[in-house]
């Protein structure tokens, strides 16, 4: 099984790449996708907008490129740049996970426009087969909800493609969930590491 982390970035925030490049992201196949290019380091533009809601945009375009231009890959990972992810844990959950769902933290009745909607964290990551994403990229589109992961849950819902929900994928920091460094092994991601220190203390711990 091959998987291809598909990593948000924003040319606002150039030192969360070097967190991902200096610790997990060069232990697995990666790009980042963002509103700028540079190909030596593996970015790829999927839009010229900086603001936070043009991550609905990136993210749709990001689905398509990846379907388009890596058909290599069985599985895909889509994450931002401040996420942390346990690329062990992630291969291993990946040897047994279900290529007919989506993969991922799946939040309940938290989109005021519609509280029955379900869908995965993006900032906790997701994981998707390539033949959902296939699927998905030939209905997907903006439709200006300004979060990506919702606009994902929507489209999913339209094709009845169910989501699986797995605690190990974290929407939060460790300290939100009450976790020492030492005690995050077990899991697969936690969102919003902002900082080069966190990031690498994370990554030396679960080596």
């Amino acid at each position: 099984m091959k998987i291809l982390v598909s990593i948000l970035h924003g040319s606002m925030f150039p030192s969360r790449y070097d967190n991902v490049i200096k610790t997990w992201g060069k232990d697995i196949d990666h790009i980042f996708y963002s509103d700028h290019e540079d190909l030596e380091k593996n970015i790829i533009r999927v839009s010229e907008k900086t603001h936070y809601h043009s991550n609905e945009e990136k993210h749709i375009n990001a689905l398509k490129y990846v379907n388009d231009n890596k058909p290599d890959y069985d599985w895909f990972f889509f994450c931002d740049d401040d996420t942390f992810v346990n690329v062990n844990n992630l291969i291993e959950y990946t040897k047994t996970a279900n290529d007919a769902m989506v993969h991922g933290s799946v939040l309940k009745k938290t989109w005021p426009s519609d509280l029955n909607l379900v869908y995965c964290s993006g900032g906790a990551g997701y994981l998707i087969s390539k033949k959902i994403l296939s699927e998905v990229c030939k209905k997907i589109d903006v439709t200006n909800t300004g979060y990506s992961d919702v606009t994902l849950g929507y489209k999913l819902r339209d094709l009845g493609i169910l989501s699986v929900d797995d605690f190990r994928f974290k929407s939060q920091n460790p300290s939100f969930y009450n976790l020492k460094i030492n005690e995050c092994c077990d899991y697969i991601t936690f969102h919003y590491i902002k900082h080069f220190d966190e990031m690498d203390k994370l990554y030396n711990s679960c080596k």
